[in-house]
């Protein structure tokens, strides 16, 4: 799967928008253990420690910032050229795995998220599909972007967009090409040649796809603490987040608006996907 026709990052619009685009992985993964981590402790120390549980797998995948591999041979007897190959492999490894190991993490997460809330549901599809359908009869939206990520997923790996529960759809397929590479079926990407430089393109493909993977799995959560507190499940955070440079979040008229300082933590949960932005000219 790729996520742009050009050599380059993983920019499909909902990322390369000027404002209000979706988080990378870490950022998004580090705004969701902060909001979990400020959840109303539970009554019981069984259900405490379940929720620790989600917020340790979200620090871990928010605070992964590298991935490092040298792919030399150290034979003594390879030529400047195979040195360059292995070099760029050795680049190429580390960020693909870098999204790897991040979506493994994720998935931890969720899968724990999903055994607090939902323990009658066997797997994160069900789950998801379950809190999309109650967010719309509510009259709740989707996480921003969580749609267009979902279509987006699920057009390059199935061809097929047509859902009912697109996100749901979506986080099947992403924990799909988790299982994929833990099973050892995943195709391990390789340099057309050392002008490739660092993963692209020839590792373009399993870099994104492992990167839209993780996204599309923390939209899944939030998408599923957004059900839970929809639900009373779960009460929102009594508190505000401070936003030291102040982001912008979508208005009621589909529009934008600046938010400086402060936000509750309960309107925030709809918003944290979303990258903070420049902010507005005086």
């Amino acid at each position: 799967m790729a996520s742009t026709q050009i050599p380059g990052p993983c920019l499909p619009l909902y990322r390369a928008q000027p404002d209000m685009a979706l988080l990378d992985p870490q950022e998004h993964a580090s705004e969701l253990a902060d909001w979990v981590e400020r959840i109303p402790a539970a009554s019981e120390p069984v259900e405490r420690e379940a929720w620790d549980n989600v917020y340790a797998w979200l620090r871990l995948a928010s605070g992964l910032r590298t991935v490092t591999f040298d792919m030399a041979y150290e034979d003594g007897g390879m030529c400047s050229a195979g040195d360059d190959f292995d070099y760029v492999w050795s680049n190429m490894m580390g960020e693909w795995q870098l999204h790897q190991v991040r979506l493994g993490y994720t998935r931890a997460a969720l899968e724990a998220l999903v055994r607090v809330l939902r323990p009658d549901l066997p797997t994160p599809g069900p789950a998801i599909e379950a809190a999309e359908l109650r967010l719309a009869q509510a009259g709740q939206e989707l996480p921003l972007h969580a749609r267009e990520a979902a279509q987006h997923f699920l057009g390059h790996a199935m061809g097929n967009t047509e859902s009912t529960a697109p996100l749901a759809a979506a986080v099947a397929q992403a924990i799909g090409v988790h299982e994929l590479a833990a099973r050892g079926f995943t195709r391990i990407p390789q340099p057309a040649h050392d002008d490739d430089m660092q993963s692209l393109p020839a590792g373009h493909d399993e870099i994104c796809t492992s990167k839209e993977a993780t996204s599309i799995l923390l939209l899944g959560i939030q998408a599923l603490l957004a059900w839970a507190v929809e639900e009373q499940y779960i009460v929102a955070p009594n508190e505000d987040k401070f936003l030291y440079e102040g982001m912008w979040v979508p208005d009621a008229a589909a529009g934008r608006r600046w938010v400086d300082q402060e936000i509750t933590y309960g309107d925030y949960l709809a918003v944290l996907q979303l990258d903070h932005g420049d902010p507005p000219d005086l």
